[in-house]
């Protein structure tokens, strides 16, 4: 007899998870490493051209506009607004055992909206979430190698 994963994509498959204690955490590559890295540091870093000056992220291999590689990792205020969320009440995700919100953050040092951080909005009702609200982050250490840069409402304190 093997041992079959749950079906994860079940609520039942997902209770499954969250009793064998597994939680989705990120899976860093080559070019999303400094990212996490700078995560466990509890510092806000994203890519930034060194030809055109300009913030990307996700982090990508080359520029999305001029396609250099000369790429930085930029330290962010941690500081911004709320440019799109959603509430999700599925629970579809293992670690999650209420509602709560994705959101794509457009971080303040960016004029682009193309450059955006998808994250979770923490530390208020999930209702109490809207477009433009301004966000700060805050660093959730999930395992000894993986913290989450997450964000709450703008002068708010744990």
């Amino acid at each position: 007899m093997t041992d079959t994963l749950p079906n994860i994509q079940t609520k039942e498959g997902q209770e499954q998870l969250r009793q064998m204690g597994i939680r989705v955490i990120p899976q860093p590559d080559d070019v999303s490493r400094p990212f996490w890295e700078a995560a466990r540091r509890h510092e806000l870093q994203i890519q930034r051209c060194g030809s055109c000056s300009a913030y990307q992220h996700p982090p990508a291999p080359s520029c999305r506009y001029c396609h250099s590689t000369d790429l930085q990792w930029a330290q962010l205020s941690g500081r911004g607004s709320v440019y799109s969320f959603i509430i999700d009440h599925r629970l579809m995700v293992p670690g999650f055992d209420k509602p709560y919100v994705v959101a794509q953050i457009r971080p303040d040092e960016t004029d682009d909206d193309l450059v955006r951080i998808t994250t979770n909005i923490k530390q208020c009702d999930v209702h109490d979430v809207y477009i433009g609200m301004a966000v700060e982050v805050f660093f959730e250490d999930v395992t000894e190698d993986v913290t989450l840069p997450q964000f709450r409402p703008a002068g708010s304190r744990p």
